[in-house]
């Protein structure tokens, strides 16, 4: 690695310091990291009335990842997320109409330990995603996934290599 690349790295890193310290002055209790947790330029976070981000140690969120919790989202140690990720915990529901949309709906995330999410990649609300994962680039997130899974994206379909 080059001087400049290095010295990039370390600016992205300290950057990423002071971010997280402004999220801490603006959510207070309602957000936690772990040591070693790295934000790099873009990432943008919003916790909003009773939300809440609970982020392991030693993960890495690579440029402009969005997180939005409205419930919870929690993630564990060890995690790599691409450029690009999307999290949602919430969705609105239109069963019944009598209830504004944005009352209707408040849900988790639930990130185990050792995951890669690949960029562009976006997690929808109420999924738990196991240990040791990795998640295709590119992927929509609906469903829960064990432990032990390789995602893949094959012509526009989800598929898990390893499941029998």
């Amino acid at each position: 690695m080059g001087m400049s690349e290095y010295f990039i790295k370390v600016i992205n890193r300290i950057r990423g310091i002071i971010k997280y310290s402004l999220w801490k002055i603006l959510f207070g209790k309602k957000i936690s990291v772990g040591k070693k947790t790295f934000f790099y330029p873009g990432c943008h976070v919003m916790i909003e009335n009773t939300g809440k981000l609970k982020v392991g140690s030693h993960c890495f969120f690579n440029r402009n990842c969005s997180i939005t919790s409205l419930g919870e989202i929690s993630i564990g140690d060890d995690c790599i997320f691409g450029e690009n990720i999307k999290m949602y915990d919430h969705n609105h529901k239109i069963n019944n109409l009598d209830v504004p949309f944005r009352q209707q709906e408040i849900e988790k995330i639930k990130i185990g330990n050792n995951v890669w999410i690949g960029s562009d990649t976006v997690i929808l609300p109420n999924v738990k995603i196991g240990n040791n994962v990795v998640v295709a680039a590119g992927s929509i997130i609906t469903k829960d996934i064990e432990d032990n899974i390789i995602l893949i994206q094959k012509r526009n379909n989800l598929e898990v290599p390893n499941e029998k």
